[in-house]
């Protein structure tokens, strides 16, 4: 081989290293990246298992605070005790559907 040849050659061989390594960066950032997304994702799971039903929750308090009125009421007349809870009974099935559409 000729000189000439030998140095087309080994530049070749150095512009692939170059190009290996530029590659190899990318997969490391790439690789890291997604390190993050899999730590971000895992946090994600937590705090929603551990706050996923605060507005589940919050949407029931108006049916408790119909309930407790319903208690707290002294009355012999059935038929608005019954009204009562039957309004009481779609306020959780309002709170239901807005959780669970």
């Amino acid at each position: 081989m000729t000189e000439m040849n030998c140095a087309g050659i080994e530049e070749r061989i150095a512009a692939t290293g170059r190009r290996i390594a530029a590659l190899q960066r990318q997969l490391d950032g790439a690789m890291e990246e997604l390190g993050h997304a899999r730590r971000r994702a895992t946090a994600d799971l937590a705090l929603a298992a551990r706050y996923g039903h605060q507005d589940l929750a919050l949407a029931l308090l108006p049916f408790r605070d119909a309930l407790e009125a319903a208690l707290a009421v002294r009355t012999g007349d059935a038929a608005a005790l019954r009204e009562g809870l039957v309004l009481a009974g779609r306020q959780l099935d309002a709170a239901l559907a807005r959780r669970h559409g």
